[in-house]
């Protein structure tokens, strides 16, 4: 495994030039992000699509077979010389139910397939089960990764709350998501210890019929006074804009820049 993933930081200034071009307004503390599937189109497409719009692109892999057979075709090294940054979404269907041998085999090989792109966060879906999170720190570790730079991401299946003391006494950082705290009624979350200092990355999009990602334009009064309380306690670095089409994930990213523009504005 390819050791030390952080890419040199590009300036917040300089990253978020074009939501200072559209909005007019100083741009946010935070990087604008994009998830890779946006468009009817492969990775590559769309993270050359992308890398006109956004300071940062979020690799997704969704199912870990597909993703362990990509090829150069799918991934290819110009990939990485994008004007972008870059963070990875591992599998949803870790085989953790194979216990954690099986896991870590398809975490290290997909981590090994995204190193050219130095991505400096993992996002990852918790396993289920009490106790596989301290072996998981042990093997990143190993491998020169820190726990800090995989970012535990809120689901239907755990809101974290049940993890976080063994998240937190092995140095994992969080991904808290929008949608998923307004679908399955996550709001203690929001109150964990230490949940704001360890949370690096905040996922937006409003909540759709069987667990669709919808535009922020479906958040009802609730969902936006939420994800202005978020964005007000937010310290960490990216916001990504989780809407898987180009469409929707436009008109959100242009109504939370007049949101945050506002809020600006009010200060």
């Amino acid at each position: 495994m390819t050791a030390g993933f952080s890419r040199p930081a590009t300036p917040l200034a300089e990253k978020n030039a074009p939501w200072r071009r559209r909005s007019g307004g100083a741009a946010p503390p935070f990087a604008l992000a994009a998830p890779s599937f946006v468009i009817p189109a492969g990775v590559a497409e769309n993270a050359r699509f992308l890398a006109d719009h956004y300071a940062e692109i979020g690799l997704l892999f969704f199912e870990t077979r597909a993703c362990l057979a990509y090829t150069d075709a799918d991934l290819p090294p110009d990939l990485a010389g994008l004007p972008v940054n870059w963070h990875v979404h591992l599998p949803l269907d870790l085989p953790w139910e194979r216990g954690p041998d099986a896991a870590w085999e398809a975490i290290a090989r997909l981590m090994d397939k995204a190193a050219f792109l130095r991505p400096w966060a993992w996002v990852l879906h918790p396993p289920a089960a009490p106790g596989l999170l301290a072996d998981l720190a042990g093997r990143l570790r190993r491998h020169s990764i820190d726990p800090a730079d995989v970012l535990l991401e809120n689901v239907a299946e755990s809101d974290l709350c049940a993890l976080w003391g063994e998240a937190r006494a092995e140095g994992f950082s969080a991904c808290l998501d929008l949608g998923h705290i307004l679908a399955h009624d996550q709001h203690a979350v929001l109150d964990l210890p230490g949940v704001w200092e360890a949370t690096r990355m905040l996922h937006v999009c409003a909540p759709g019929p069987d667990g669709r990602h919808l535009s922020l334009t479906r958040l009802d009064d609730a969902g936006r006074a939420l994800l202005d309380s978020m964005c007000a306690r937010f310290q960490g670095r990216t916001v990504t804009m989780e809407v898987f089409d180009k469409t929707g994930l436009f008109e959100s990213t242009a109504l939370f820049e007049t949101w945050l523009a506002h809020r600006e504005a009010e200060k």
